[in-house]
């Protein structure tokens, strides 16, 4: 498609939703197109308006009468209709005046009967413009510092750190930290667009009144509620001329295990409390650690007796500041420092899996050992000690050049049949490199093939972790060269 070809597009879709628009009784004027809305309570009329990325994004909705409309969450900060959620803007379907138009109706049906099982929308940020100030406000649990003075301290990267503080005698228009407060709006049904608003909902809103005329208070937090759940809001706060209080937001973030394990998945509150063992924390073994951590992991013990060599970093979790430690300790330092896990929870052994004794013990004392050695005897130790134990190991290796990866449950469950021998491919790449220390040339396979496989095994961990498996034998994947094809 052509630049012209979409300029066609645009001039087409307009044309035909303003069409649409003069069928259903709307007129154009210089608002934009009013018109008539029907719904329960009786008609509405509205101002349609069309952005300058209209189709590619939603025609605006606002009432003409703004105080006839309640007030509520469903309500842009301008008044107008918030009709459109972010995860509902696929197929462009409010290009079709009919079907928005039964959108809006459904909007004001909804609100006749006061948003009844509405969504927690926990926004309050938009409806206060941006503050200058550019810099990244972090807190931890407000709990602790509610109702009392507190102070945010420069701290890395552009961002600023709450703290404890105390309640400054006078203006401290030369301190490096900023002092405010932190206050509970409650439940917060309608929300806030100004600081009357705010102050109105606030027990001691006349001695922060107060503070903010003396500017001893430049920043307040304000937690709230809806429904279940918590939010918050940071606040920058300075008194106006004419007696008034002028308000704007900061950009903000929760620095607690709540807000980072929120994005783990649905899983992870079930995967805090397993004990993994990860046999071999080379590439494939150091990223199935850290996904098992991002996932919800808590308790895993590394082994491996290796150190970190130069070569593996392409393909290793680690960096060049780990080189020559024992991979063990490189990987648990990565995770404790990047994931903030606590290192009680990730013991290491350093040294290879070679006994028997050693591999009951490890089976014995998790709930799932993943072997990520890609080394035959090791696979075999494990395998028939698990088999002696009535119990499971979980087995991954990339073959092929990294084009095919191996996932085995050893021994596969309810005695299903094992996944077939694996097919050797054609190498198809350059002629094989080695390096000085090393009797086998070094391993082609990419980075990418890597992530694949770690992915993969994890998926199969936590499924056994949770009694879901995936598959009772495992999966075997193989992925086309480019200069095969495309992916089987």
């Amino acid at each position: 498609m052509t630049s012209d070809d979409v300029l066609e597009y645009v001039a087409y879709c307009r044309q035909h939703f303003e069409e649409g628009l003069i069928r259903a009784g709307f007129s154009e004027g210089e608002a934009g197109w009013e018109g008539p809305v029907p719904h329960a309570a009786g008609p509405t009329r509205v101002v349609i308006g069309l952005p300058a990325r209209f189709p590619f994004r939603p025609p605006t909705v606002t009432p003409v009468d703004h105080v006839a409309v309640p007030w509520s969450w469903h309500r842009d900060p301008d008044g107008g209709l918030c009709l459109v959620a972010e995860d509902d803007h696929d197929g462009l379907w409010w290009t079709e005046a009919p079907a928005f138009l039964e959108h809006v109706t459904a909007w004001f049906e909804r609100a006749d009967t006061g948003w009844t099982d509405d969504r927690p929308d926990l926004d309050l940020d938009r409806y206060f413009q941006p503050s200058m100030d550019q810099r990244l406000y972090l807190y931890d649990d407000l709990a602790q510092y509610l109702d009392r003075p507190i102070r945010f301290s420069p701290s890395g990267n552009n961002t600023m750190r709450i703290r404890h503080g105390t309640r400054p005698g006078k203006t401290l228009k030369h301190s490096k930290n900023r002092f405010g407060y932190v206050a509970d709006l409650g439940e917060v049904d309608v929300p806030p667009r100004t600081w009357a608003d705010i102050s109105s909902r606030i027990d001691s809103h006349a001695d922060l009144d107060r503070r903010i005329r003396q500017r001893t208070v430049a920043i307040v937090v304000l937690t709230y509620r809806r429904g279940h759940h918590p939010g918050a809001i940071v606040l920058d706060v300075a008194p106006k001329k004419d007696g008034g209080t002028a308000v704007t937001r900061l950009r903000s973030a929760a620095d607690t295990e709540a807000a980072r394990s929120a994005r783990a998945g649905v899983l992870a509150p079930e995967l805090r409390g397993c004990r993994v063992a990860v046999v071999g924390v080379g590439a494939l073994g150091s990223f199935i650690a850290d996904l098992l951590v991002r996932s919800g992991a808590r308790h895993l013990t590394l082994i491996d007796d290796d150190v970190v060599m130069p070569g593996n970093l392409v393909r290793h979790l680690v960096g060049p500041d780990a080189v020559g430690l024992p991979k063990v300790e490189a990987v648990k330092q990565y995770i404790v420092r990047n994931h903030e896990a606590p290192a009680a929870g990730i013991g290491t052994v350093n040294r290879a899996l070679t006994t028997g004794s050693d591999a009951v013990d490890h089976l014995r004392n998790h709930d799932l050992v993943v072997n990520a050695t890609a080394d035959f005897a090791t696979t075999a130790l494990l395998h028939v000690s698990a088999r002696s134990l009535g119990t499971h190991v979980l087995s991954v290796a990339l073959q092929n050049d990294g084009r095919t990866y191996r996932i085995d449950v050893l021994p596969p469950l309810n005695d299903a049949a094992p996944l077939p021998p694996s097919t050797a491919r054609a190498d198809t790449a350059a002629p094989p490199l080695f390096e000085a220390g090393c009797g086998s040339p070094i391993s082609p396979t990419p980075p990418y093939a890597v992530l694949e496989a770690a992915a993969a095994t994890v998926r199969h961990a936590i499924g056994l972790l949770v009694d879901r498996p995936l598959h009772p034998a495992g999966e075997t994947r193989h992925f086309h060269s480019s200069t095969e094809g495309d992916q089987q």
